[in-house]
């Protein structure tokens, strides 16, 4: 009902806005030799101010007859006027106008030249331009970078920080929140997720990046105070994939790269091209691409385990990871222009992202005892494919402007092809594990080992780098005997299907009103079936199998200056783990046979599905108040139903009972917004804003199952929480920017958000027929808060003489403080549940973030040297706070280099990782590492090759 009248109320104002007085318009398209000119300002000499698209086009409306005199002002040009006469209630199209070449109408005196600077001024434009508070970068300028994924891309916009995986960008985050409190959109709209990992139970938000080739993106834009025609959920902010669309002419280009990777002393092979054009005189517009790109990597990663009261070793881990990533990417664009007020388009995208992942892993057991030896191969890859279909109108004289689209993307996580029973399957994960008892000499007179900063009196201790098993006897593969096989699969799926319609009505020069509709319906599932071949037969032994030598990769964490080669062992080949996994193998080992499946009461929990349909509408305003005041302002609503299936465990009299079932529940998010741009001058901006945005909860968290087992030693109950109301923020922003006329800015600001509902994993007590249970499941907490604030600069040094005018900097920092209140249940000594309120920092957010750059430039040369900083983040809330679980501070440099050598053809180099910083994980203290891992220095050279 409330969808129906939201749409009602729609076409209404559409039906008046068709009958609206008409006056007089003009329209044209912006361009120079490189493109589009997206952002730029467009001003009468009465006052009457508009930008043009991201295609470059400009509409100016209700003007009255007679001569017009138009200013044209964009950033790396200088501002120049023109004149044009309109008569009755009729729209002038002035066609192309163009900057930047000589003669004729074109807009002459590039203040700056550079393939980096043209792209920066388009970035910077848009940023100028928009309502919102944004940074931006482009297509050519993601090329000038050694970022090959959209994640690595965006790590370079002030307040934006990613997590990696063994080296690469993954997810994105803004100002350091949660990553599933920012919305990752493409063309808009929120991108499906499929994110999963191997036992398929994290379950968030979190789209991950690196399936998103670089070259797709023409634009990218970074929201940090949403307007109301954006999507609500978006605390952290949201970011804007845009992908590319049909060129304003003819484009042809080729790209070949080769290079090395460090670690894996191997290489690594890339390739794209790009073919766009306009046919039937300039009518319709269509661009191809495709890219491809191999990489070889390597990981030398160690960790540890460590007894939550003394601090001493429960297990000690060496793994040696290899693998081999390919990604590709498929793109097309097309648009039909049956007039200039009248385009419809469609866009569409198939990326492929796959991941073949080896391992050899060494436990130290140092409690139990015992010496672990896995072999394991995966093959994992999640693709995403889609398109939309939209059309852009114009009525009324251009007053009344119609948008539309109609889109469906999805991404899927399949099994792809670790061999698995004789062939008759394939899964993600195949797994051999080796095991025989074992004992240490490196310990303490208690019978632990310790580091050194817990190690008790008289016991020599190293620090975690320095740390080196030693076994009491010595160990063979003799000793190694076949304990499990474990063949794990990982397929996920998500489904969004998107209808939207929004109408834009420009009242008069002062005043445009615009409102809109949105309906999402998205299906999902999660799970991961695993089998488990448990061995009964003691002769399996791994010196009976067979091994082949151990690959030290050059050394293994030969950063550390350990030599661990005594205490590494050959291992399996790969071919000997697939025969591992013959059906004839499985049958004659006598193994015992666990499938964990929905059928099964330990695996049944992480096996569900759901819908969430979203009904989406809002009304805002922008109102030129005066010659320097912007005001827009406006209401989101969004309502979403939810309806999720699961399983329900019931453990008694040592039996458990399935059993399926079905949870529903829905909400409102009302979202005021308001943003005052006050514009001192025609360089300079000075915003504020209050939004009021929100973040749902992971799929994991609307997971309807619950297991209850009265049998373990304090009876316990596990459940998902469908009724969890989402995380709301009020936000408030300022933000100042001055953007140089020899393109670049300086911008500083504050933020401030209070937050509403944060979900958290929450532990507390239930009576369930006179017996107290343990219950576990999220929850919302009272309520938390994030304040920082940002500052940047983005500057040429174009006031030095000659050469030096070529160098320029780029760097930006974020603070950001943040924390929480979260209900704390204990048991006092008469057996009852007390609850107390404890403050916490919010999870994975960093107080520091900060990028750096020096660069230089010239028409023929760039070259750039660039860094980026994050620090430490609390990861995981796990007992007290010397137990926490932290991200250590990762500090990353980078460098690309580009030669023209002439029009047509450039060469380039991409350098990553120049330090070889490692990823650090701690526990509680920073010397106490969890987890370390090396990633050495990668790089590519290549070739682009423009045709046309």
């Amino acid at each position: 009902m409330k969808t129906n009248y939201a749409c009602s109320m729609l076409l209404f104002f559409f039906s008046c806005c068709l009958y609206a007085q008409e006056k007089a318009g003009i329209t044209g398209v912006l361009k120079d030799p490189n493109g589009n000119l997206p952002g730029a300002t467009i001003r009468t000499a009465d006052g009457q101010v508009t930008t043009s698209g991201l295609d470059g086009s400009f509409s100016l409306t209700g003007l009255p007859e007679g001569e017009q005199l138009l200013t044209f002002s964009y950033i790396g040009y200088v501002p120049v006027t023109k004149t044009i006469a309109v008569s009755g209630a009729k729209v002038v199209d002035m066609g192309v106008i163009q900057f930047g070449e000589t003669g004729g109408t074109t807009i002459e005196q590039v203040v700056v030249r550079g393939g980096m600077a043209n792209t920066q001024a388009k970035a910077l434009n848009i940023q100028k331009t928009s309502p919102a508070i944004m940074n931006v970068i482009a297509s050519d300028a993601i090329g000038k970078l050694p970022d090959r994924n959209a994640a690595e891309a965006v790590q370079r916009v002030q307040g934006v920080s990613i997590e990696r995986d063994h080296g690469e960008g993954r997810y994105a985050s803004v100002r350091g929140t949660p990553m599933q409190w920012n919305s990752t959109l493409i063309n808009g709209n929120r991108m499906p997720t499929s994110e999963g990992t191997s036992d398929n139970t994290s379950g968030t938000r979190s789209s991950p990046l690196d399936i998103f080739p670089s070259e797709m993106i023409e634009f990218v834009q970074v929201a940090k105070a949403i307007t109301p025609d954006m999507e609500g959920d978006a605390i952290g902010g949201s970011i804007n994939f845009i992908t590319r669309t049909a060129p304003s002419s003819s484009v042809a280009k080729i790209s070949v790269g080769g290079g090395y990777n460090g670690q894996a002393q191997k290489g690594t092979y890339s390739g794209s091209l790009l073919y766009g054009d306009r046919l039937f005189n300039h009518k319709f517009g269509f661009i191809v691409g495709a890219s491809y790109w191999k990489r070889n990597w390597g990981t030398d990663n160690t960790e540890t385990r460590y007894d939550f009261d003394d601090f001493s070793i429960q297990d000690f881990e060496l793994r040696d990871y290899k693998g081999i990533r390919t990604t590709y990417g498929i793109h097309v664009g097309m648009e039909y222009m049956f007039s200039p007020s009248h385009k419809v388009f469609f866009r569409g995208v198939k990326t492929d992202f796959q991941d073949r992942e080896t391992a050899l892993e060494h436990t130290f057991q140092y409690q139990a005892e015992k010496f672990v030896q896995r072999r394991r191969e995966g093959i994992t890859g999640v693709g995403l494919f889609g398109g939309e279909l939209g059309g852009n109108h114009r009525f009324a004289e251009d007053r009344f402007l119609v948008n539309w689209k109609l889109s469906s993307y999805e991404t899927e996580m399949k099994n792809r092809g670790v061999r698995y029973n004789g062939g008759s399957g394939t899964t993600s994960y195949n797994m051999a594990t080796f095991q025989t008892d074992a004992s240490f000499t490196n310990i303490a007179s208690n019978g632990r080992a310790y580091l050194a900063l817990d190690a008790p009196a008289g016991y020599e201790a190293t620090t975690f780098e320095k740390f080196l098993p030693i076994f009491a006897s010595p160990v063979s593969a003799a000793d190694m005997r076949l304990n499990q096989l474990i063949a794990i699969q990982t397929p996920s799926f998500e489904q969004d299907r998107v209808a939207e319609l929004d109408g834009k009505y420009h009242v008069n020069a002062k005043l445009t009103v615009k409102l809109g509709a949105k309906y999402k319906n998205k299906s999902l599932r999660r799970g991961g079936p695993m089998d488990i071949y448990i061995n009964t037969q003691q002769p399996t032994t791994l010196s009976s199998l067979g091994t082949e030598p151990y690959n030290f990769n050059g050394g293994y964490m030969q950063e550390t200056g350990v030599d661990y080669s005594s205490v590494l062992f050959d291992g399996i080949s790969l071919k000997q783990l697939d025969g591992l996994f013959a059906p004839d193998a499985l049958a004659k080992g006598n193994y015992y046979h666990l499938s964990r499946n929905e059928q099964d009461p330990e695996s049944a929990a992480s096996f569900y599905s759901g819908t969430e349909n979203v009904s989406a509408g809002f009304a805002m305003a922008e109102w030129k108040a005066t010659d320097y005041l912007d005001i827009i302002g406006g209401m989101r609503y969004e309502h979403t139903d939810l309806t999720y299936d699961g399983y329900e465990v019931t453990e008694r009299d040592e039996t458990a009972t399935i059993r399926e079932i079905t949870n529903s529940s829905s909400f409102d998010a009302f979202l005021p917004m308001l943003h005052l741009k006050y514009k001192p001058s025609e360089n300079m901006n000075i915003r504020t804003a209050y939004t009021r945005t929100f973040a749902r909860a992971n799929f994991s968290d609307l997971n309807p199952t619950e297991r209850i087992n009265p049998l373990s030693t304090i009876p316990s109950i596990s459940r998902g929480n469908i009724h969890l109301k989402p995380t709301s923020a009020h936000n408030v922003d300022l933000m100042g920017e001055y953007f140089f006329s020899d393109i670049g800015v300086a911008s500083a600001g504050v933020f401030y958000k209070k937050l509403d509902n944060v979900i958290y994993a929450a532990q507390s007590f239930q009576q369930i027929d006179g017996v107290l249970h343990r219950l576990t499941q999220p929850e919302n907490s009272e309520n938390g808060q994030i304040v920082g604030f940002e500052v940047g600069l983005s500057k040429r040094l174009s006031f030095l003489p000659d050469f030096w005018r070529g160098f320029g900097i780029d760097a930006n920092y974020t603070f950001t403080s943040s924390k929480m209140d979260v209900p704390l249940y204990t048991i006092d000594e008469n057996g009852n549940a007390v609850k107390t309120i404890t403050t916490e920092a919010l999870p994975n957010q960093s107080k520091h973030l900060f990028n750096t750059a020096l660069f230089y430039e010239n028409e023929k040369f760039m070259a750039r040297i660039a860094g980026n900083y994050k620090g430490a983040a609390l990861a995981l809330v796990q007992g007290n706070p010397e137990n926490y679980r932290w991200y250590g501070a990762n500090f990353t440099v980078d460098f690309s280099a580009n030669y023209r050598i002439n029009k047509k053809i450039s060469t380039f180099i991409e350098l990553n990782n120049l330090t070889n910083a490692p990823l650090r994980y701690y526990h509680g203290d920073n010397r106490r590492l969890e987890q370390l891992e090396y990633y050495s220095l990668r790089g590519m050279i290549g070739i682009n090759y423009q045709l046309f």
